[in-house]
């Protein structure tokens, strides 16, 4: 374990000595990288936090890892299914647009936002969306902003709500903190106990929640409309590769299986 500890060191030190300042700038989400490496389980508790204002309400902050977490021993979409059913939110914001949210289009967003927002309905837990993204001309759909609008989502969702989930990619997390302390939200220890309970996937179905299936053929089905009255072929290509990759998570479904309702 030490001479890999010392091999993935060495490779985040040579990383940031090429890449210079703007590695630097990256340093957390790099460090959270090479965690996810070699310890899946302590990089999953790091990316769990909790913060409670005034009134004493709670907001539990989880930062994920999309396609990952089909192969991540320790950090699996099932240990997301726990928490979601052991902490038993009011809400559940995911990473997926709003929109598509309040429309029941759930496969909007990477593979752990349907499954977790499917987990939730299935307990009865609210569900909304939290997500904003454009493509630019110069072809970026991740753009500067996205974080502004995303928070703006989140903090709009937040009032009248005793008990919050926010799932998202863990790159966020380290913007989404000081935005949530900015609005009176104080960071409180989380014991690695209580998340290691939460996480604790013991007893749960190892299956895909009701309607998996149908949220991704859906979204297939719109990505596909988009693609045909698409004259970009940049952004045609990058759909093709989107829907080729839901294609091959509807094997995986069909694969493991489907809770019943």
């Amino acid at each position: 374990m030490r001479k890999r500890l010392g091999l993935w060191i060495a490779l985040a030190a040579a990383a940031v000595l090429a890449a210079g300042a703007s590695a630097l700038y990256a340093l957390p989400e790099l460090r959270a990288e090479l965690l996810l490496k070699v310890s899946p389980k302590a990089f999953r508790d790091a990316e769990f936090r909790r913060f409670t204002d005034a009134a004493g309400d709670e907001v539990y902050l989880l930062g994920t890892i999309h396609g990952d977490h089909l192969t991540t021993p320790g950090y699996s979409l099932w240990n997301l299914g726990a928490v979601v059913r052991r902490l038993h939110p009011d809400l559940l914001l995911v990473e997926e647009r709003p929109s598509a949210v309040a429309s029941g289009q759930l496969g909007d967003g990477p593979i752990e936002m349907p499954f977790a927002a499917l987990t939730a309905k299935a307990d009865a837990i609210t569900v909304e969306g939290m997500d904003w993204w454009t493509m630019d001309a110069s072809h970026q759909v991740d753009p500067p902003e996205r974080e502004e609008h995303m928070f703006a989502n989140i903090g709009a969702a937040l009032p009248g709500n005793r008990k919050v989930l926010i799932l998202t990619g863990f790159s966020h997390l380290e913007a989404f903190a000081p935005k949530l302390e900015a609005l009176g939200w104080r960071a409180v220890p989380f014991a690695t106990a209580d998340k290691e309970r939460l996480f604790d996937a013991a007893g749960e179905p190892a299956t895909f929640p009701p309607g998996m299936t149908h949220a991704i053929e859906q979204r297939i089905s719109d990505d596909r409309a988009v693609m045909a009255g698409a004259a970009d072929g940049f952004w045609k290509a990058r759909l093709a590769d989107v829907i080729a990759s839901r294609r091959a998570l509807l094997a995986t479904i069909a694969k493991v299986g489907e809770r019943r309702r």
